[in-house]
């Protein structure tokens, strides 16, 4: 859990971001490693497309949890962004992910925008 707690804590820096569930380190025992999350004023789909766009897997929706997500009042603006960690994920790829949000966060363009822009 020591990865998912460096996603936790870079995701809980986030201006904008609220993270769903589990969020309390001590009751990290009882979660798996998958960070549910929105972000202020940006529809779950395109966080993740711009997530995608980095080349980054994200997923969003409401997960087959349908009325929870209604209850969150997030169904109407897409639903929620899912990242989950595995066992060949690394700290650098935390990183990345953390860094491609808060751009994201920030109103900035994807890394491969500012890439193909500069071509």
């Amino acid at each position: 859990m020591e990865l998912y707690r460096r996603l936790h804590d870079g995701l809980v820096a986030i201006h904008g971001l609220t993270l769903h569930g589990i969020a309390d380190p001590s009751a990290f025992d009882r979660r798996t490693p998958t960070a549910a999350f929105t972000l202020a004023g940006i529809a779950a789909p395109d966080v993740a497309r711009r997530l995608g766009d980095d080349g980054i897997a994200a997923w969003d929706g409401n997960f087959y949890a349908l009325g929870l997500v209604e209850r969150l009042g997030l169904e109407g603006s897409g639903g929620l962004v899912r990242l989950g960690l595995t066992h060949y994920n690394t700290a650098d790829e935390v990183d990345r992910v953390l860094e491609a949000l808060g751009r994201i966060a920030a109103g900035a363009p994807s890394a491969e925008a500012g890439i193909a822009a500069a071509r």
